[in-house]
């Protein structure tokens, strides 16, 4: 099971797009969590006897985590002490901007650092001194730390594109993950679908050309359809995402959630620390998923989506991501080629830290 844990309700930056960034004051929240950390072991410690589960991702998120490294500090080392007998990851879930003041203490006992990286604040001339210039130089400072896995994770606004920035961003990370953005509607829909679609077909093209060299860019979207045409390993009767079965998100005042997303409804309300939580377990066979060709590469993209947006509007996502889905089922036997005649693919395809995001843009 994944925990992500609110360390704090504020952030050092306000993106446009954000929908985890929450006004504590108009919905009652605190900043920082109010409940003790003994408290929130126990529930973890029941919660995954009652799932019978062994393994445990604690993410430190928010907010920007970083803003509190010494409550992150105590948080590893109560969980190491008091969960000792589960197999635990620690990952932190940041900006980046304040990476270059990360602890040793908490360093060592990461797992995995994921950055969410603001398109929309990387300027298109003069990178130095920039936002990107901050974000990039602290994580390359970190790596010079530690040899530690690094996921940027990108948001695909109609502000921005996908293959200028992804051929940016990527070179200074082990893996790239991009998602289309959730709101609950488009500006200009058609602009949008047709502009992302004509970028996702330049980038594929760009990224089959390393895949017919042998060398395998890590952007996991293209990896996940990849390993679902060949190396398909899971329910596709499930959300990708583990919307509703596999990750709880615990705000600061020990409410849980099914997703981070539109918090201040409630939509996605589990429980609580004190009393546990019930898990929806939604199946795609809810969703209009059900009779879809594409489920089995797709998975259902977001849970979220098909439990708050139109039909309609769920309809624009399915269009955009079907477009990169055809991009590989229309070289399917070629793709199937290669990736045979490179045997090192499969383990690639298989590699442990593509769990960690939704797959499906």
């Amino acid at each position: 099971m994944e925990y992500f844990i609110y360390m704090t309700n504020d952030c050092n930056l306000k993106c446009d797009y954000c929908s985890v960034l929450l006004d504590c004051e108009k919905n009652n929240l605190p900043i920082k969590p109010t409940y003790d950390y003994e408290s929130l072991m126990t529930f973890i410690k029941n919660t995954q006897k009652s799932i019978d589960d062994h393994e445990i991702s604690i993410y430190f998120f928010g907010g920007e985590p970083s803003l509190e490294y010494n409550d992150i500090e105590r948080l590893i080392n109560i969980a190491k002490k008091q969960l000792s007998d589960f197999s635990i990851k620690f990952v932190l879930h940041t900006n980046g901007l304040l990476l270059n003041n990360l602890p040793d203490k908490i360093l060592s006992n990461l797992t995995l650092i994921m950055f969410s990286i603001n398109y929309e604040k990387i300027p298109h001339h003069m990178l130095y001194p920039s936002y990107f210039s901050k974000i990039i130089d602290n994580a390359l400072s970190i790596k010079m730390r530690k040899s530690i896995p690094m996921i940027a994770r990108l948001t695909v606004t109609e502000n921005t594109s996908i293959f200028t920035e992804l051929l940016q961003v990527s070179n200074f990370f082990d893996y790239v993950y991009w998602q289309i953005e959730n709101c609950n509607s488009f500006n200009n829909a058609v602009q949008f679908k047709d502009t992302y679609i004509y970028e996702i077909t330049r980038t594929f093209e760009y990224w089959l050309k390393y895949l017919e060299n042998g060398i395998m860019l890590k952007y996991i979207p293209f990896m996940a359809v990849l390993k679902f045409l060949f190396y398909h390993d899971r329910d596709d009767n499930e959300f990708s995402c583990g919307y509703s079965r596999g990750m709880i998100y615990i705000q600061t005042n020990g409410k849980c959630y099914a997703c981070s997303d539109n918090v201040e409804s409630n939509s996605h309300f589990i429980g609580d620390i004190d009393n546990g939580v019930k898990l929806p377990n939604h199946k795609l066979t809810e969703f209009k998923c059900n009779k879809c060709s594409y489920r089995k590469i797709c998975l259902g993209r977001c849970g979220r989506m098909h439990i708050e947006f139109s039909v309609e509007h769920i309809n624009e996502y399915c269009q955009m991501n079907q477009a990169m889905f055809d991009l590989f089922l229309n070289k399917k036997d070629y793709l199937k080629q290669i990736v045979t005649e490179n045997s090192k693919f499969k383990s690639e395809l298989n590699h442990w830290i593509l769990e960690y995001t939704e797959f499906t843009p």
